[in-house]
């Protein structure tokens, strides 16, 4: 998908919010039904099956299979990458990444546009093969290391 930032006032940031019909949607969904244009069918790399057989990536008891889809959202959702986890990798726009606050601290930006150093447990969320659900990383962290995710 073709990217392109616009800026935008409170107004229609309030709007387009509100027209959300949950914390999963993107805005971009709700701006596409406030605009009466048809919802986009997914196109992305990672929307085309894969083969199920490779290495899975493992981190502090944690371990994700090959072809697992991978997203983050920063600076309240005004940042979100999209990735998957391949033969023990998380990849992401064709970068590589071994850890997950590898991966976010290289892709994330500050207000003025500087780089910054994450958590990526904090950040990443994991939808398995098979699944629809969305998994924040660091759920299954602790559930790895036997404490609350609550």
């Amino acid at each position: 998908m073709d990217t392109t930032t616009i800026e935008i006032d409170f107004e229609v940031y309030k709007l387009i919010e509100a027209e959300r019909r949950s914390f999963s949607e993107t805005p971009l969904s709700a701006l596409r039904r406030l605009l009466k244009l048809p919802e986009r069918q997914p196109q992305s790399e990672y929307a085309q099956p894969i083969q199920s057989s490779g290495k899975v990536w493992s981190d502090d008891g944690v371990v994700v299979p090959h072809g697992s889809r991978a997203r983050m959202e920063y600076g309240r959702g005004s940042q979100r990458y999209e990735g998957q986890f391949l033969d023990g990798m998380l990849v992401v726009n064709g970068s590589k990444f071994s850890s997950l606050s590898e991966a976010a601290s290289a892709l994330a930006k500050t207000k003025d546009g500087r780089s910054t150093s994450l958590n990526g447990w904090n950040y990443w969320e994991v939808q398995f093969p098979e699944s629809d659900r969305w998994e924040p990383m660091e759920h299954l962290r602790r559930r790895a290391k036997g404490k609350s995710i609550f």
